[in-house]
């Protein structure tokens, strides 16, 4: 009886590629049965994973990018014995391909056959005073409030410039230099005052190659938490190239925790998590005890 492949392709994501990077996939694994499925609207992929019996696949294979993988995530979040994942590099920022090394179609074929699986951590983020239908999602990569909330905003309205548009936007708000109130509370410990962001990350990476969370790791039930307090922007924009190696950190501007669970409570604004805006503060979020399987 042939193995059984669960294939989630989105053809909208980054790079446009996601439908023949699957093919490349079917060419090159044998004695394989295939199901694939097209994104046909955003949510998609949550709506079919929640109601699909997914024990008759050996793997879930994602053609996309983070905002696939976020729908993926919110999709298996709340069931049990789930198979492991794979993620193809088919979109714009590749958060979570940068942080295990798979930037090409042709080493996810390579950790396809090597078969080497890790439980990796996800996240739950609650919003207190939303709707019935928008109080709770699912996360594995970041969580950001402030000038990374307006970044993304931006970076959509940008995508005609493609991975650049994440450091377009960027400028675009260093010199902006909005300034967010709020209380922030990592653990037991609490920050007051005024912010530019906080950003809790999963991931190392987030946006085109930014190594926003360097110490991060996929696997330590913690989050990376970063909260930088509201200085003049001319502060703030000499911080922006280091992001890229990670000795942003090491500026007396960064805060720098790990923290299990982490709250902001300030007047209602958007959020980004996993790159996808959605949710307004206040926000609650917190490490889960158990993550997914991913082909590493």
């Amino acid at each position: 009886m042939p193995k059984k492949l669960l294939l989630l392709v989105n053809p909208y994501s980054g790079s446009g590629k996601s439908l023949a990077a699957s093919e490349y996939l079917k060419r090159n694994v044998k004695d394989y049965e295939f199901n694939t499925l097209l994104s046909q609207y955003k949510g998609h992929f949550v709506d079919f994973l929640q109601k699909e019996d997914l024990t008759q696949y050996e793997k879930i294979i994602i053609f996309g990018g983070d905002g696939t993988m976020h729908e993926v995530t919110n999709g298996i979040a709340e069931k049990a014995n789930t198979p492991p994942l794979l993620l193809f590099p088919c979109g714009g920022g590749k958060a979570l391909n940068h942080d295990i090394n798979n930037l090409t179609w042709q080493s996810s074929l390579q950790k396809f056959k090597e078969n080497n699986i890790k439980q990796i951590d996800i996240f739950k983020v609650q919003f207190p005073n939303a709707s019935t239908t928008e109080k709770m999602f699912y996360g594995f990569n970041i969580i950001g409030w402030g000038l990374v909330s307006n970044i993304n905003l931006t970076a959509e309205k940008l995508r005609w410039l493609g991975s650049l548009r994440y450091s377009i936007a960027t400028i675009i708000h260093i010199f902006k230099n909005t300034s967010f109130e709020g209380k922030v509370t990592l653990d037991e410990e609490v920050f007051t005052g005024k912010f530019s962001f906080v950003l809790a990350c999963n991931t190392q990476h987030t946006g085109k190659a930014m190594k926003i969370a360097p110490l991060a790791a996929l696997d330590d039930g913690l989050l990376d938490i970063l909260v930088i307090k509201h200085v003049p922007f001319y502060h703030l924009l000499p911080l922006f190239p280091l992001i890229f190696s990670g000795k942003h950190i090491h500026s007396p501007l960064v805060i720098y925790k790990k923290a299990k669970k982490f709250s902001i409570e300030a007047e209602p604004m958007t959020l980004v998590i996993d790159g996808e805006v959605k949710g307004e503060t206040p926000v609650l979020g917190e490490v889960l005890g158990s993550g997914v399987g991913m082909v590493v």
